[in-house]
């Protein structure tokens, strides 16, 4: 984990930032580490991007260059501030509402913005609560990709 964060402290170091202002929290459970860069703000929002994307790509890329350190089964994931944990916690939250929602109306819901691992983590979070009952969630391909459907189960 050494030189995976050597190497980010490179990259931050072409943008200035100074290794002293740069602060690492590190977790590991269930084959995932999780490695949170603590930044000052007003470089943090440089590296997180419009809804994480600058965040995705800098982890796709340290991820593929350190390959060869990374166990075969280990996923590494890279966050600013708690910015990826912050949107993930929103995002299950959201995934409940709109499933008791569903619930209670009998209408679909539809989420059409969300990545492959967001999609994960509505199916998961419905899955998994227990207080939500006559509610499935699918995803299927639609004129505008993929999209994530929550509807009341046939």
């Amino acid at each position: 984990m050494q030189k995976i964060k050597e190497r980010i402290i490179r990259i931050f170091d072409f943008y200035e930032i100074d290794e002293s202002e740069i602060q690492f929290e590190e977790e590991s459970t269930d084959g995932k580490i999780y490695l949170n860069i603590i930044l000052p703000a007003p470089h943090a929002k440089h590296f997180i991007g419009a809804r994480g994307e600058t965040l995705d790509s800098l982890e796709v890329l340290v991820r593929l260059a350190h390959l060869d350190e990374l166990k075969e089964d280990e996923k590494l994931v890279i966050d600013i501030n708690g910015y990826r944990k912050e949107r993930e916690e929103k995002l299950r939250e959201r995934a409940l509402r709109v499933a008791h929602e569903v619930m209670e109306t009998g209408r679909e819901y539809v989420f059409n913005d969300l990545n492959s691992y967001e999609r994960y983590l509505v199916h998961s979070a419905v899955a998994e609560s227990t207080d939500i009952q006559g509610v499935e969630t699918i995803s299927e391909d639609d004129v505008y990709g993929r999209v994530l459907i929550v509807r009341p189960k046939e």
